[in-house]
């Protein structure tokens, strides 16, 4: 009698999971979500960081707003022109593909310990929360506060702590991201191509006094490097010198000319001028 008692539920245990699984091998073949080959064309090509640089929460998400809603192709900024490229063949689409290569964040700051502070901050070691307590503990309200915001953000190890204890990015790392860009609540770094080699390490728009009250590593406004530009690759932005890269041949006459030495090259003929101060 025992014995029976077992086999029946064995059998009828066993023929209730056939029947459930052929049921539920019936209803996936029913409700079956066929695969878009477009969605996994675009994927495909994508670097799959998911880093968000694109503002969706992942390379699949961007790959079906893409092949399904008709996104911009040219939101993928780790990919660069190459992916931008293979996208809009795949989309069926023509687009002017912008030259000038891959694109690396920069930090434009050399202050460092140079940069005066104004009070002892003594809150979360973050740079966002030390910017809400009178826009943060130094004199200069553009400087890096080294609380290191960007170096967390980064998920690939594209930027390191050098030994003036300012956050430095390591452009072989670097795949335009940009979250270090929005960790940031100074705006101290922005994009720049791959290839550019001189840069000016200030982002100060104070007058050329109140620069040198509250660091010894600002551009004071002086204008020599536009004097000594030979092709007018730098300009002045209210009060700040900027370069651009696309005109820049990096003959070095600005480095030579500035009384401060904010501006660096990298160079290989290179002496880091930020730290001959």
């Amino acid at each position: 009698m025992f014995s029976s008692v077992i086999f029946w539920s064995i059998f009828i245990l066993g023929a209730l999971g056939l029947i459930f699984g052929i049921s539920l091998a019936i209803a996936s073949y029913i409700f079956e979500v066929k695969s878009d080959p477009k969605v996994n064309a675009v994927f495909s090509v994508l670097p799959d960081l998911n880093c968000g640089s694109c503002g969706y929460p992942g390379c699949k998400k961007y790959a079906e707003a893409v092949a399904k809603n008709g996104e911009k192709v040219n939101l993928c900024m780790p990919g660069g022109s190459d992916a931008v490229a293979k996208i809009a063949e795949i989309m069926g689409i023509e687009i002017n593909i912008a030259p000038g290569g891959k694109n690396v964040a920069f930090i434009f700051c050399c202050g460092g310990t140079s940069s005066k502070k104004v009070m002892n901050y003594q809150g979360i070691p973050d740079c966002n929360a030390a910017a809400l307590v009178s826009n943060g503990p130094l004199q200069c309200d553009y400087g890096c506060m080294m609380y290191y915001s960007c170096y967390k953000a980064c998920k690939f190890n594209a930027i390191k702590i050098n030994s003036d204890g300012l956050p430095e990015v390591i452009p072989d790392n670097c795949t335009a991201c940009m979250a270090c860009v929005k960790s940031c609540p100074k705006n101290i770094i922005k994009l720049i191509p791959h290839s550019a080699s001189v840069f000016v390490l200030c982002n100060s728009k104070d007058r050329g006094k109140d620069v040198m009250d509250a660091c010894t590593r600002g551009c004071i406004s002086c204008m020599r490097c536009v004097k000594a530009c030979p092709v007018n690759a730098i300009h002045m932005d209210e009060g700040l010198a900027i370069i651009d890269q696309n005109k820049c041949q990096q003959c070095l006459k600005c480095v030579e000319v500035c009384p401060v030495k904010v501006i660096r090259t990298t160079k290989k003929i290179e002496v880091d001028v930020c730290q001959q101060n």
